[in-house]
C-alpha cells in the first residue's frame, strides 16, 4: 500500500482525494494558512517558501514529481510556509484526517509515510552538507555529484533556471556560472546549454 497507488488506499480515504491543477506562480497555500491536506505533485515542479519580517523570500525546498509536500500539516493547525507552482503542475490532494486516520490503522501505509519522510531528512542533510563547503566550484561540484547519483547517471540534466539551482546553493548566479567555467575548464565536467556530463573526477 503506497500513497500514489490510490486503488490500495482505504475506500473512505481513496473517495475523497482530489487533484488540483496549478498554472506556473500559482499559490497552493499560503503561509498560515488552514492546514487541511497533504499533498504529493502528480507533474510539475513546487516551491516552498517562507516570508522573514522584511519581507524577504526564502527557499526552503523544490518538490518534483512524485514527492509530497507539507507533511507537517498533518501534525499542524497552519502551513508554516507558502507553496508555489514552479511550472504548471498537477498536484494530489489529500484530506488530512482521514489521511491520519488511514496511517494510524494501516501499517503498510505508515511504513510508506516515514520512508517518504527519510527521504526528506536526507536531502536537508545533503542541502545542509553543500552549505558548508566554502569554495563554490566545490560545493557545485559535490551537487552535481549528488544530482548524477540520485540518477544513476553521470549526466544531469537542469529543467530549472540556473538562477534557482545558484538560490538553492546559497550561491549568485554570476557565482554559479564562474563555478562552473572552472569546472569545465578543469575537465571535471563538459556542459551543453542543459545538462552537464560528470568526468572522471571524484566529488570535492
Amino acid at each position: 500500500m503506497d500513497l500514489l497507488t490510490l486503488d490500495s488506499l482505504p475506500v473512505e480515504l481513496r473517495d475523497k482525494i482530489l487533484y488540483r491543477n496549478l498554472t506556473a506562480g500559482e499559490n497552493l497555500f499560503l503561509q498560515g494558512d488552514l492546514a487541511s491536506s497533504f499533498f504529493i505533485v502528480e507533474t510539475g515542479r513546487v516551491k516552498l517558501v517562507r516570508y522573514t519580517s522584511g519581507g524577504k523570500e526564502v527557499t526552503l525546498q523544490i518538490v518534483g514529481a512524485r514527492d509530497g509536500l507539507a507533511e507537517i500539516a498533518l501534525f499542524s493547525d497552519t502551513y508554516p510556509c507558502t507553496a508555489i507552482a514552479e511550472v504548471n503542475s498537477q498536484v494530489i490532494v489529500y484530506p488530512k484526517v482521514l489521511l491520519l486516520s488511514a496511517i494510524r490503522n494501516n501499517p503498510d501505509l505508515a511504513e510508506d509515510f516515514m520512508a517518504m519522510l527519510v527521504r526528506k531528512i536526507q536531502d536537508l542533510k545533503i542541502r545542509i552538507e553543500l552549505r558548508d563547503i566554502r569554495a563554490a566550484h566545490e560545493r557545485l561540484l559535490r551537487y552535481l555529484h549528488y544530482q548524477a547519483q540520485s540518477n544513476e547517471q553521470t549526466i544531469v540534466n537542469f529543467d530549472r533556471p540556473l538562477k534557482d539551482i545558484a538560490a538553492d546553493l546559497g550561491l549568485t548566479p554570476e557565482t554559479l556560472s564562474r563555478a562552473l567555467t572552472r569546472l569545465e575548464r578543469d575537465g571535471m565536467i563538459t556542459r551543453t546549454r542543459l545538462s552537464i556530463t560528470l568526468q572522471n573526477s571524484p566529488a570535492a
